[in-house]
This record gives C-alpha cells, sequence and structure tokens, in this order.
C-alpha cells in the first residue's frame, strides 16, 4: 500500500543527504560567487542569441517550446538546437526566472550546468548507436556463414546460466534447447560485428524466440528481426508477463556481466531499451534501483523538474479560480509530453 507520509519523509531525508553548504559548492567547482553570477549572464545572453538566431519565439515558455519543437522537426542533427532543447529542459528557475534568491539561482545554473553537460555526453552516445544500428541492419541483409567451430565450452556456460532465470525454467535437461544455444553460439561467434553485441541478441533471441529455443530442433532465428522493435503490454498485468519481463530484465543484466571484456555493452544497451517497452515497463512499475538502461525519453524525464513547464508567473496562479486552474493544468500537461516526445527526434 502506497503510504504517502513515508514517502514526504523519504524524500526530505534523500534532499538532506544531498544537500551541500554554499560555500562548499562553490569551492567544489572552482568558482566564486562573482564568477558564478558572470558565467550565469553569458549562459542567458548565449540561450536567448541562439534563440534569435533561430527565429524562435522568447515572449514565454509555451512559445519558445512548440517553436523548439518545429525547428527540431525540421533540423533533427542540429547541434545548436539540442542544445536549447537541453538548457529548456533542465531549467530550474535560471532561464524562466522564478522567485529565487541570489545563492539559489547560483545553486540552480551549477545544477543545470551539470545535467546539460550530462545529457549531451548521453546524447552524443546515442547518435553513434542509432548509426550503428543502422549499419549492423545493412550488415544483416547479407548470409551468414558460420565457421566449423563447436563452442562446447561457452555453450555449457551460457545453458547453465540462463536455465536460472524463471522464464526458461523448461530449457532445464533440456537436449534440443542446448543444441540451439551452440547454433546461436555459431553464428554470432562466426562475425566480429554480432559477438560484439553478443549479450543482446542472446537476450533478443530467448525473449522473443522461447519456444521455438526449447522445442525445435536445429532452429535459428532470423538475426535482423532481434534488432526491430518488439511490443509488449507494459500498462496491464495478466497474471504472468510482468513476472516474465522481471525475469528477462535479469537475463540482460546477467549477459551483460557475463561479456563485459568483450562486447560494444553501450550498444547492447542502446538496443535493449530502443526495441522494445521493457525499459520503460521496468520504471513505470518496478523501484528504480538497477542500472537499466534508458531510451532518451525516460533520460530526460529523470533529470527535468518536475514543476516543468511553468506556463505562468506563481501570483499569476494565485488569482485562478478552480476550472481555470485545471484548464492550465491540462496544458501544461499536454506541453510537458510533447517536450518529452521531442527528445525522440535527437
Amino acid at each position: 500500500m502506497y503510504d504517502i507520509d513515508y514517502e514526504i519523509h523519504k524524500y526530505i531525508d534523500e534532499q538532506a543527504d544531498r544537500y551541500v553548504e554554499f560555500n562548499e559548492l562553490l569551492k567544489q567547482n572552482h568558482i566564486t560567487i562573482e564568477d558564478a553570477k558572470q558565467k550565469i549572464k553569458q549562459f542567458k545572453e548565449n540561450f536567448y542569441s541562439l534563440l534569435e538566431k533561430y527565429a524562435i519565439g522568447s515572449q514565454n515558455i509555451v512559445v519558445t517550446c512548440y517553436d523548439l519543437m518545429e525547428r527540431i522537426r525540421q533540423q533533427p542533427d542540429n547541434l545548436d538546437l539540442q542544445y536549447l532543447y537541453l538548457c529548456v529542459m533542465t531549467d530550474f528557475g535560471v532561464l524562466n526566472t522564478y522567485d529565487c534568491d541570489e545563492e539559489q539561482v547560483i545553486r540552480n545554473y551549477l545544477r543545470q550546468n551539470e545535467l546539460i553537460r550530462e545529457l549531451t555526453e548521453f546524447f552524443k552516445l546515442h547518435s553513434v548507436n542509432r548509426r550503428k544500428l543502422h549499419e549492423l541492419k545493412k550488415y544483416l541483409k547479407k548470409p551468414i556463414k558460420t565457421k566449423d567451430e563447436e563452442y562446447e565450452e561457452e555453450t555449457d556456460f551460457l545453458y547453465h546460466l540462463t536455465i536460472q532465470h524463471t522464464f526458461l525454467h523448461d530449457s532445464i535437461k533440456n537436449e534440443v534447447y542446448k543444441e540451439n544455444l551452440r547454433y546461436l553460439l555459431e553464428h554470432i561467434n562466426s562475425h566480429e560485428k554480432l559477438k560484439s553485441v553478443k549479450p543482446y541478441i542472446i537476450f533478443g533471441v530467448l525473449a522473443r524466440k522461447t519456444g521455438m529455443m526449447q522445442k525445435r530442433r536445429h532452429f535459428m532465428p532470423t538475426l535482423k528481426a532481434i534488432f526491430q522493435y518488439q511490443d509488449y503490454n507494459i500498462y496491464r498485468d495478466n497474471g504472468k508477463n510482468f513476472n516474465q519481463y522481471q525475469s528477462v530484465l535479469e537475463l540482460y543484466d546477467h549477459l551483460k556481466r557475463a561479456y563485459i571484456d568483450e562486447a560494444d555493452i553501450n550498444f547492447c544497451d542502446f538496443c535493449f531499451a530502443n526495441l522494445s517497452p521493457l525499459s520503460e515497463w521496468y520504471y513505470l512499475n518496478c523501484e528504480p534501483n538497477e542500472d537499466i538502461p534508458v531510451t532518451a525519453y525516460r533520460k530526460i524525464l529523470t533529470v527535468m523538474p518536475e514543476s516543468f513547464p511553468v506556463i505562468m508567473s506563481y501570483d499569476d496562479y494565485g488569482r485562478l479560480n478552480e476550472d481555470e486552474l485545471q484548464m492550465y493544468g491540462k496544458a501544461e500537461e499536454k506541453l510537458r509530453e510533447k517536450m518529452l516526445q521531442t527528445a525522440m527526434y535527437l
């Protein structure tokens, strides 16, 4: 049962643990108050200069967001537009000014600056992995020739690793399953491009083709299909599927750990997060205490202010009646979701 008092106390404790004295925060960032004020001034000038450059309105947050979304759809690879998007989505009151004193503005700026750096690296890697996926799909259109090797030791290792997971319990003492694992490894290990993404391929095959792997002798899946999006029902528990998703996620984590020294783990994580909704299922239904790979949508959602977007001043909100508050609340919710969806273009 959800206990709101417990959650409030938990949140307060977490924030208290994260709190750093202002002087210590400045020292950690190798900055003085005057330096910080100058950097904030430059940050805001650069932001509004870029808005002007791309004819993006700056009258209010609503105009800025809708203009920015349109420009990103037109030029998804434009780094200036990506930067503006990250600035808007991580603003805690530096650009869209709230009632903050000088110390809070500096704290907000330092926090925002760190998040922009983090997100910039995330989207750089995201772009690289998207290109890798495109190239791999082209590569998989060609016939796959296998080397005549048995891989008995690796097959045995993989067999014992995988049968520990609930959704694969029917594979225990299943010779058809074990033989199909060996056959799959032959295909993967015959090509460096496939070996680099081995944890994801094994995961994808076992999660999507469980029955075939257990029952059909000499089964070999079409590997290019493993790199196509696979939908799952992540919003309703039928009594079996949510338990299976949990088991499937655990399998992927164990495969990653097993092959961490020989695989391109960043690319594997990208495929895991973006080729099915299982990552999103985890963050919707589980306590997020494991480092499960995320989509661009979820990454932005985890760092953006919970109050985004504040489309009016707090004084203006105070003058609204209940119906008007509901109307503006729906408008904010709609804008928030549209901006989150825009992350998919980056």
